[in-house]
């Protein structure tokens, strides 16, 4: 496998996609030991990367729902069901403001990772603190598990 591919499938992996590139990284680990150090750095990259993309989403969303709050939206619209999906408590926004951006030192994990993503975009967090948390938090995990083929 290419180092390209492993950057893509990291990428798309850290998105609200399903996937995980920790199999295809343990491989190139097998196959390329000897290039440990910049198979975990791209795999860090792509993972980032995705991460952000999810971020941004997350902004996007709160944008178009800001924008569209005032027009009157049918019950059965596409709009509707996602306000109302995407709509959080009060208790859970205090909680999200609560722990803040430290959040995202745990975007490696499975499934609630991508959402804390999609909240800080959401919640209009800054991005270059965002920004620098997931990258520690994703480049932790891939160490992790770098060391624990070794």
């Amino acid at each position: 496998m290419s180092w390209f591919a492993l950057f893509g499938y990291s990428a798309l992996a850290a998105t609200l996609l399903p996937g995980g590139s920790e199999i295809l990284l343990a491989a190139m680990l097998v196959e390329q030991p000897e290039n440990a150090f910049w198979l975990w750095l791209i795999a860090t990259a792509g993972n980032s990367l995705g991460a952000y993309v999810t971020f941004f989403m997350g902004g996007l969303l709160a944008f178009r729902l800001r924008h569209t709050q005032n027009q009157a939206i049918p019950q059965k619209s596409m709009r509707y069901r996602l306000e109302k999906m995407f709509t959080l408590s009060a208790q859970r926004i205090d909680q999200l403001h609560h722990y803040g951006a430290w959040l995202l030192l745990l975007s490696w994990v499975p499934i609630i990772g991508d959402g804390f993503c999609l909240a800080a975009g959401y919640l209009g967090w800054r991005k270059r603190l965002c920004f620098s948390l997931i990258a520690i938090g994703k480049a932790g995990r891939y160490g992790f598990f770098w060391l624990w083929l070794a």
